[in-house]
């Protein structure tokens, strides 16, 4: 039987990925139940975590995403090619801002227009036919905009 590691070492361990995985989830469909979970892996490991933060700063950063402001971006771009690759040229320059610095508060979700999943992106429509980049909080968006110098002046 393989060893299950509680703390987070070299490797972060299960329980604290699995957190900070859930916090996303729940910040890019904005589903309850996801944070919830989160929240029970927090409650489990509370006493440990305060009396050897040390060994938990995986799990530490998932509950900073917990109790932070969490922005949310969704890039919208025309329909895909068959294969997707216009989708993914369309949103590159836009998201290559989101990516230029670390956001560790940020959640960012990219398709075509018209997707429904992840719920992020549900409604969301191009700007005159260009890649449209939204940002959010708690799905209340501020309005598209188009250039990643509007996209860099918003975050």
């Amino acid at each position: 039987m393989r060893r299950k590691e509680v703390g987070d070492h070299p490797i972060p361990s299960g329980n604290s990925a699995a957190a900070l995985g859930l916090l996303r989830l729940g910040a890019l469909t904005g589903e309850r139940r996801y944070r919830e979970a989160a929240e029970g892996v927090f409650a489990l490991f509370a006493k440990p975590a305060t009396e050897h933060p040390d060994a938990f700063a995986h799990l530490l950063q998932a509950l900073d995403l917990a109790v932070a402001r969490i922005r949310e971006v969704a890039l919208v771009a025309p329909p895909a090619t068959a294969d997707g690759e216009a989708v993914a040229a369309a949103v590159a320059d836009l998201a290559a801002v989101v990516r230029a610095t670390y956001r560790p508060h940020l959640v960012l979700a990219a398709g075509p227009e018209g997707a429904e999943q992840p719920p992020l992106l549900a409604g969301r429509t191009l700007l005159d036919g260009l890649p449209a980049a939204y940002v959010c909080e708690n799905f209340a968006c501020q309005l598209p905009v188009a250039s990643p110098e509007e996209l860099a002046a918003l975050l």
